[in-house]
């Protein structure tokens, strides 16, 4: 068995300084960066996607950094596979240098870190199939898979476009039906292993989990936005794409390629009236928008990267690394990470004890529904869905898929508010028949 490349690879949420230290690893060991954010991968707009200000980036260089030059292209995650693997290759063999990874778009990350994580195509969609892709409302897309895969359907929401797209696409371009292939992908790394034991990573990795708590990490979220549109470049760009945008017939949708950068819809009501309260509601939309995206990395983390890191057993470390406090980024994050590297590199082992400040350790820990990368068992008898008569969302019924959610649901204090409100406003009607009925009587 051939021996493994080492790579570096720094993850966490938006915010918390990932490319700051990608670059000081990169200078204190010798490295070059790889960049693993996927809106990062396209050219210009680099205040809106948050790239390292060149004047930072100290010389070091970095690869797959604004290379796609078509805003209107979609990049694909078996691209970034290709190109990242391509990349680690170049540098290690031609550079002699060390590969760090960096970015907050895991599912990315992921792909690269380890195989058979990507589903390949057989064929290109045909036009037909990518024209209903691009332009169908979620409803008829929903409606397509639920035709195609009912299985598969069941398990994602109806407005969860993204899922239920990237499911449909899988069934156009293998033949085959998305349940059978997400099946198969619930095996462990361990059970997929070949019969020489090769668990499959590509590479010997050594991940940093760059930390910082919600509450500190919000408000510098909040103030890194306000930065952004103070600046003057947030607008410009914002408009640049909102002309691009207007330009193409079909409009392409919001919810995959670069159109769906943080930024770009939540202004696109000011860049059409110019109305001040648009543009403040702009901001405090992006705002929140950041922090949810914040939320939905950590849950990345600890629901998809570190079951399958406990599958990976010596092929991954996982280190975290708190800079909630930026007085001790030096002593906190950027020393201890280059010792645990340097150690890394040496072929040692990390102790259990180096991998988190022991405030963090619980992070690292997996509850029993995440042991292993398979994550939840392939269950579709409990993907059922429940459409909930009082509760609506733009004059929908609201739906939950699976009965833990749904008994979640029944539980929230908005529904049981609106329950009460009705029984209230029931009661009072019946009292009111009650009474005009007396009325009639006493009458007659």
């Amino acid at each position: 068995m051939s021996r493994k490349l080492n790579l570096i690879s720094v993850i966490g949420t938006t915010g918390v300084g990932k490319s700051k230290l990608s670059v000081s690893l990169a200078l204190a060991l010798g490295g070059e960066i790889i960049n693993g954010d996927s809106m990062q991968m396209y050219k210009g707009l680099d205040t809106m996607t948050n790239k390292h200000p060149l004047v930072e980036r100290y010389g070091i260089e970095h690869h797959l950094l604004g290379h796609i030059s078509d805003l209107n292209s979609q990049y694909t995650v078996k691209q970034f596979e290709s190109e990242g693997e391509a990349a680690i290759n170049k540098i290690v063999s031609e550079k002699g240098k060390l590969p760090i990874l960096v970015g907050g778009t895991h599912y990315y990350i992921q792909s690269l870190l380890f195989k058979n994580m990507t589903v390949e195509a057989e064929k290109e969609l045909n036009k037909e199939e990518a024209e209903f892709i691009e332009s169908a409302e979620t409803k008829a897309i929903f409606a397509k898979l639920s035709e195609l895969d009912p299985v598969v359907a069941q398990k994602f929401h109806p407005k969860d476009r993204r899922k239920l797209v990237t499911a449909l696409k899988i069934c156009f371009t293998t033949g085959r039906k998305a349940s059978e292939i997400y099946k198969e992908q619930r095996q462990p790394l361990t059970t997929q292993a070949n019969e020489n034991n090769d668990l499959l990573c590509r590479f010997r990795n050594l991940v940093f989990w760059v930390w910082c708590e919600p509450e500190v990490l919000d408000p510098r979220l909040d103030s890194r936005v306000d930065a952004m549109l103070e600046r003057g470049n947030l607008l410009n760009e914002v408009r640049q794409m909102s002309d691009l945008y207007n330009s193409l017939d079909p409009k392409p949708s919001m919810e995959s390629g670069v159109w769906q950068v943080i930024g770009f819809k939540e202004f696109l009501p000011y860049i059409s009236t110019a109305a001040e309260q648009d543009k403040m509601a702009g901001l405090d939309e992006m705002k929140r928008t950041t922090r949810k995206y914040a939320d939905t990395q950590v849950r990345w983390i600890r629901k998809k990267l570190l079951p399958l890191a406990n599958d990976a057993r010596k092929d991954m470390t996982i280190v975290i690394l708190d800079a909630t406090d930026l007085l001790k980024w030096k002593e906190n994050v950027e020393d201890r990470a280059i010792q645990i590297c340097h150690n890394f590199l040496a072929g040692k082992d990390i102790p259990i004890e180096a991998k988190s400040p022991k405030h963090l350790s619980h992070l690292l820990q997996l509850d029993d529904k995440h042991q292993s990368s398979t994550k939840t068992k392939w269950e579709p008898e409990r993907w059922k869905h429940y459409e909930c008569d009082i509760c609506s969302i733009d004059g929908e019924k609201f739906v939950c898929i699976g009965e833990d959610n749904w008994n979640a649901h029944l539980r929230q204090r908005r529904h049981r508010q609106r329950v009460k409100r009705i029984k209230e406003h029931e009661a009072f009607e019946r009292w009111k028949a009650e009474k005009a009925a007396a009325t009639a009587a006493t009458n007659e």
